[in-house]
């Protein structure tokens, strides 16, 4: 049976809880029974593409034009002076998708305001947080920021973003995937708003599978790989391939090294224990899952130059042909379904491999605004408006990822390039649990990452699996002031 994010929101985790969680946020899974914290989608059934203009002539942005008004379909709270002023709003420049979603809701909140300004900065990626870092120090960062779920605790521990909880109703707030609200909160207060999600799937080359002699990938979350039958795919990819190209390419790169955790959780590991206060390694989880990944190398399945601080990451080796296999977010799609740019040949998706358990990573980010903004009732309105559902239905339609309004999580979303390839990605999400969420938003989260990148880089370099451990958990206690 086809999952379903409303029906696995209810039926996985009963109605008490209704997937939210009692503590923070993290992402993990550490039995095959761990319920899933986002659940999974059918949006992507439609194939039908979203015109470039936007919404139909005549829908109307779930915002008011005084700005602060309902998300979804839920009442507006006490009605609120309209907005005006001006507010910068920065992101990383993202695909072409994200962009063109952003300008569009830029747009349609200055036309639903009258009076208002939103300066849009399109900032790359690399060093986009150390820009905010100087910015909030000099007193200059834009009132408005992107940021990931998993750096997002970096700030709201130091008390530098805008508390929201004055701008959402109760209604308002169920009106989010739990999960991904509680994503958002730090000490109980909700720092910004779930504006999306992604997670990984891998994308293959069928030509080169044909070649290996692979006949079957899975097809539903259920009949997944396990990791004997992934390994068994690698070496016939790796048997049917010339030296210089090599089985798959993985995600954990540079600022996603986190996403190697998916392979802890799906050994049955956790890296923290379920207070979130310590480190739960060494465990034999974790020897098995760094054992597992470091054979990756050895067994020559992943090019020599992508270890996690390369400057190639995994999609860049699908796209040049060097792998016929590679793990990406579901965010990826557009570039590699450009019709110019784009893969060459025929490519299909299927779901990340399991063990003791299924799992992935918690991808995706949140919009935030600066506690010292000049015009929080503007920056407020400007969150609010950006995850309306029109907005947010609009952008994730262009972007390619994951909404985290229900009413959204549950429709049929046209997404404007390949919505078979989405479905995949909006299954898997079902396997990212609410100990994944927990721990992937724990306030010292960004140190944690460094300690990954810095210490899976001498992993994959020859230092054992025992040391690495050792190192990794003497780095996260350090993080945690354990």
């Amino acid at each position: 049976m086809e999952l379903n994010r409303r029906n696995f929101l209810v039926g996985s985790v009963g109605a008490a809880t209704m997937l939210g969680l009692t503590a923070c946020s993290s992402v993990h899974s550490n039995s095959a029974g761990t319920s899933s914290a986002v659940g999974s989608s059918s949006s992507a059934a439609s194939s039908a593409a979203t015109s470039a203009a936007g919404p139909a002539a005549g829908s109307s942005p779930a915002s008011s034009a005084a700005g602060v008004s309902p998300v979804g379909s839920t009442p507006a709270p006490s009605s609120r002076a309209p907005v005006k002023g001006e507010i910068s709003f920065s992101f990383w420049g993202g695909s072409t998708g994200e962009t063109a979603g952003f300008n569009y809701v830029k747009q349609k909140f200055e036309a639903a305001n009258p009076g208002t300004t939103v300066n849009l900065k399109i900032v790359p990626y690399d060093g986009f947080f150390a820009g905010i870092d100087r910015g909030i120090q000099a007193g200059n960062a834009p009132d408005v920021f992107r940021v990931d779920y998993t750096t997002i605790g970096k700030y709201s521990a130091k008390g530098v973003l805008l508390d929201v909880s004055p701008y959402f109703d109760s209604a308002e707030i169920a009106a989010f995937l739990p999960a991904l609200w509680e994503g958002i909160k730090y000490n109980g207060v909700p720092y910004g708003v779930p504006h999306q999600t992604d997670t990984t799937c891998i994308v293959y080359s069928k030509s080169a599978f044909a070649t290996a002699g692979i006949t079957s990938v899975p097809t539903t979350l259920a009949g997944a790989w396990s990791w004997e039958e992934f390994s068994a795919v690698a070496t016939k990819l790796r048997a049917s391939l010339p030296d210089r190209k090599f089985p798959f390419a993985y995600d954990w790169t540079q600022a996603g090294a986190f996403r190697w955790l998916s392979w802890l959780y799906q050994a049955g590991g956790t890296l923290l224990t379920p207070d979130l206060k310590k480190v739960a390694l060494p465990s034999a989880a974790a020897t098995t899952a760094m054992d597992y990944t470091k054979s990756f190398f050895t067994n020559k399945w992943v090019p020599d130059s992508a270890t996690i601080k390369t400057s190639q990451y995994s999609d860049n080796f699908f796209l040049s042909q060097i792998v016929p296999m590679s793990f990406v977010g579901d965010f990826l799609v557009p570039e590699l379904a450009d019709p110019k740019a784009g893969y060459k040949g025929e490519w299909g998706a299927t779901f990340m491999p399991q063990n003791k358990a299924a799992a992935s990573d918690l991808g995706g980010n949140a919009i935030v605004a600066r506690k010292d903004t000049k015009n929080p009732e503007l920056a407020a309105a400007f969150l609010k408006f950006v995850v309306s559902e029109d907005m947010m239905k609009y952008f994730c339609e262009q972007a390619i990822e994951l909404p985290t309004l229900k009413t959204l999580a549950s429709a049929n979303l046209n997404y404007v390039s390949r919505p078979d390839v989405v479905k995949i990605c909006a299954q898997q999400a079902a396997t990212i649990s609410d100990t994944i969420v927990k721990e992937s938003t724990v306030g010292s989260f960004s140190s944690i990452n460094t300690v990954l990148q810095d210490q899976l880089e001498l992993a994959f370099h020859g230092k054992s699996s025992a040391d690495t451990i050792s190192a990794i958990a003497s780095g996260v206690s350090k993080a945690l002031g354990s």
